[in-house]
């Protein structure tokens, strides 16, 4: 098994779980067009679309 950063655990888990089920979707802050702040969700939105990766805006009482 390759070693492997906790960024790209996170971001193989969350693509392994979009590909299996087509419900799951992720909101969060900047994980759109962006890909989130650490990178983990790059090339997301092009893959899964604006329907399955949303952006909320920068507050917390928005969230």
């Amino acid at each position: 098994m390759p070693k492997i950063t906790m960024r790209e655990a996170i971001s193989q888990a969350l693509m392994e779980e979009m590909d299996r089920d087509p419900a799951v979707f992720i909101m969060g802050e900047e994980v759109g067009v962006w890909g989130g702040t650490y990178a983990v969700t790059k090339g997301f939105y092009d893959k899964y679309g604006p329907k399955r990766i949303k952006d909320t805006p920068i507050a917390e009482n928005a969230i």
